[in-house]
């Protein structure tokens, strides 16, 4: 999509207008019929509040100009960044049912400095689709974005720049996590990871089999053995300050095909099960972004990528594993297989690339899902620091994150095992369990778990979402990384 800025309409056509308006229905643009439509739809209640409504008409005209959509925008009061996003991103569905191409808004005030990039966002990340494999798919005409706008060319360039690069790096997430399992193998994950990195001069070093053999990850190759598919563990370094000793570890699962092993799945739950991979989808994609804006700072993505398959190879349950770090695993669940691959990620991140802290981003687990929903990714940290930095990247990300309890006291005993260190599944809390199991292997680092298991897909094409993969935390962890750059000194 094109988007550009306007300072008259002399030079664009367009065949849709963009109204919005707020809590009080005041209108962006009251002009007559405008203003005399939008009061007619109040009547039918089809206007009001938030609500996003487009209509089609044959006789409308903008300064003198003829256009054929018309797509009212309700602003509620004080609305976050997220929830601009979700109306504009709303609009531009509405836009695409009604056939329209050439869109205008404006973007007029003292507070366009807050909404602006948000908006563009939101137009630019509902204009997706994942539609390679229907062979007779119709190409669809590029869409245009004009805002008619008083905002300098300088600034307005920086935000179209900044609202395209997150599109472009959620896009990539999304396609990552869309493509089916027999196509998004470890191995092409691994590729996939190498050809961000040579397109953003990120070193990548991809370590086979062998490789985590020898440095004993026994607990990520016990998850692997049942597969065919070889695993890779997926290391992406960017050093943006060298002179820095602090680094930051983005540990993404990446299993790319979840049947459960020997603790099957049921068939409702094998479906969507190559999406198992989302954390590992968000985090090379937030790397490319990271290294394409040359963020003043050090950070190394560490992804174990392979399937939990079932076969004479497979781990079963009762399966004592060493891991990593030294502490043995009891599997007393097969298909709490992604957080034993974590651990050894996170162990390696650690001890061979010097993490100081760590950020691991997972679709985790049904309990997280139960917990939250689709709408907040669980957050569970041993730092208030890290997590107060993690809110407010959520929040300029326009991505919703709660905080949910580790409970150092009250749930010390949930992964207790009595033949090893520590079990890979807790008996009730689901989601704590898995997140008290990862903290077992952080070694008092500061450290977040991300469980996006709620977030990583949408079973519908509404807002800023298509059916599929959303791309979550893609945005939030560029945020956050950017939120913890430290300023050069000046000497």
């Amino acid at each position: 999509m094109q988007i550009q800025r306007l300072v008259d309409l002399e030079d664009y056509e367009f065949d849709t207008l963009l109204v919005t308006y707020n809590h009080k229905n005041r209108l962006s643009i009251e002009l007559g019929k405008v203003s005399e439509i939008f009061k007619a739809l109040q009547d039918d209640d089809l206007v009001g509040g938030s609500k996003v409504y487009g209509l089609r008409g044959k006789d409308f005209s903008y300064q003198g100009q003829p256009y054929y959509n018309l797509i009212f925008i309700g602003i509620p009061e004080h609305a976050s960044p997220r929830r601009y996003q979700l109306q504009f991103g709303a609009a531009l569905k509405e836009a695409k049912k009604l056939k329209g191409r050439n869109l205008l808004m404006t973007a007029i005030g003292d507070d366009v400095s807050y909404w602006l990039s948000s908006a563009m966002r939101g137009i630019l990340l509902a204009d997706y689709s994942f539609d390679k494999y229907i062979s007779d798919r119709k190409e669809s005409p590029e869409l245009n974005l004009g805002i008619l706008t008083g905002v300098d060319s300088a600034s307005f360039k920086k935000e179209e720049q900044y609202s395209h690069m997150m599109a472009s790096a959620v896009t990539l997430a999304r396609d990552l996590v869309n493509e089916p399992a027999n196509v998004m193998t470890p191995a092409a994950l691994a590729d996939a990871a190498k050809e961000v990195c040579e397109k953003n001069n990120i070193k990548c070093t991809i370590l086979e089999r062998e490789d985590c053999e020898a440095l004993g990850m026994n607990a990520f190759l016990a998850v692997a053995r049942g597969s065919k598919q070889p695993p890779k563990l997926i290391v992406m370094e960017y050093n943006g300050r060298v002179t820095d000793e602090e680094k930051i570890a983005l540990i993404g699962k990446g299993i790319c095909y979840d049947s459960g092993g020997y603790n099957l799945k049921p068939t409702p739950g094998l479906k969507g099960m190559h999406k198992d991979m989302g954390g590992a989808a968000a985090i090379i994609a937030a790397m490319g972004a990271i290294a394409q804006s040359k963020l003043g700072i050090n950070v190394t993505a560490v992804i174990p990528a392979c399937e939990n398959m079932v076969s004479g190879k497979a781990m079963r349950t009762g399966d004592i594993v060493a891991s990593m770090s030294g502490k043995y695993i009891e599997v007393v669940n097969t298909d709490g297989e992604g957080r034993m691959t974590l651990a050894d990620a996170i162990t390696y991140a650690i001890r061979e690339c010097g993490a100081t802290s760590l950020i691991d981003v997972a679709t985790l687990t049904g309990a997280c899902i139960t917990a939250l929903g689709s709408r907040y990714t669980g957050v569970f940290s041993n730092s208030d620091e890290l997590v107060a930095k993690l809110v407010q990247a959520s929040i300029l990300a326009g991505e919703n994150i709660w905080r949910m309890p580790l409970g150092d006291d009250e749930y010390r005993d949930l992964n207790a095992s009595a033949v090893a260190d520590v079990a890979n599944c807790g008996t009730q809390c689901g989601a704590i369990a898995a997140a008290r199991f990862l903290n077992e292997f952080v070694e008092r680092k500061p450290w977040i778990h991300m469980d996006i298991a709620g977030t990583s897909d949408s079973d519908a094409d509404t807002e800023i979402y298509s059916k599929g993969g959303t791309g979550v935390a893609t945005m939030t962890l560029y945020e956050f990384v950017k939120l913890m750059e430290k300023p050069y000194k000046s000497y």
